[in-house]
């Protein structure tokens, strides 16, 4: 269905407008009516098409950003987003944040995944892989002063780990919670000798890849989220005293 035309779309007419109308677009975009990147028609188009008002249509639009379904650029109109991982755990990325007992519960779970994840690189990466894992952590050396910039390249190091591991399915979950971590993340990686200490960790776990030991690759990932999560509890003890 072009998105330019919704005509075929039956107006809303019922109580509870704004859930209605969140539900109907989201409708649109699973089963791919919508796709990432299209540009939503007008405001009026749309508010005419399911027979709503227009605040009624700027409430479902500003409830699909926050969600991370659609991307409203100033100016420029409404698009569906890529619908990344960063995108659509925005809302569990600020719940967690009001939540920070859920702390440990997180770093439990990256430590079990990104365990494996550094155990199946061992055994299915190559030397040019490995290569380009530590060209990374050469990059973090260089950010080392620039903490935005170092998770940056934190991230690209961590992903690029979970491809290594040949399990979309592990990479994608090790991402997904890498994001909710950065949110914690924030404060502690402003002090440079916690960076220091991950960039140390990032190469004993690539020194272990590279020797094709999983046992030892896994241990090394293990240690480093218990390094990361007591930098991350003790940066946010520091910040509430």
């Amino acid at each position: 269905m072009p998105i330019s035309d919704l005509s075929g779309e039956v107006p809303l007419r019922r109580s509870g407008l704004t859930e209605m109308l969140v539900a109907r677009l989201l409708g649109l975009v699973t089963t791919g009516n919508l796709k990432p990147g299209d540009q939503l028609p007008p405001e009026r188009k749309l508010a005419e098409t399911f027979d709503v008002s227009r605040p009624t249509l700027r409430e479902a639009l500003r409830a699909l950003a926050v969600l991370g379904v659609i991307e409203v650029r100033h100016g420029g109109g409404v698009f569906v987003s890529q619908l990344e991982a960063s995108d659509l755990l925005a809302p569990l990325t600020f719940f967690l944040t009001l939540r920070a007992a859920e702390v440990e519960k997180l770093y439990e779970a990256r430590k079990l995944i990104e365990g494996e994840i550094a155990a199946l690189a061992a055994t299915r990466g190559d030397t040019a892989a490995f290569d380009e894992l530590d060209t990374l952590i050469a990059a973090q050396e260089e950010a080392k002063l620039e903490p935005a910039r170092y998770r940056d390249v934190d991230t690209a190091f961590h992903r690029r780990l979970g491809e290594l591991s040949g399990n979309e399915f592990l990479s994608r979950a090790a991402q997904s919670l890498n994001v909710l971590g950065q949110e914690f993340r924030k404060t502690a990686s402003e002090t440079p000798n916690v960076i220091s200490t991950s960039i140390a960790d990032h190469r004993i776990i690539v020194e272990a890849i590279r020797r094709r030991d999983a046992a030892a690759a896994r241990q090394a990932m293990t240690t480093h989220m218990d390094h990361v999560l007591q930098s991350t509890e003790a940066a946010m003890k520091a910040k509430n005293e």
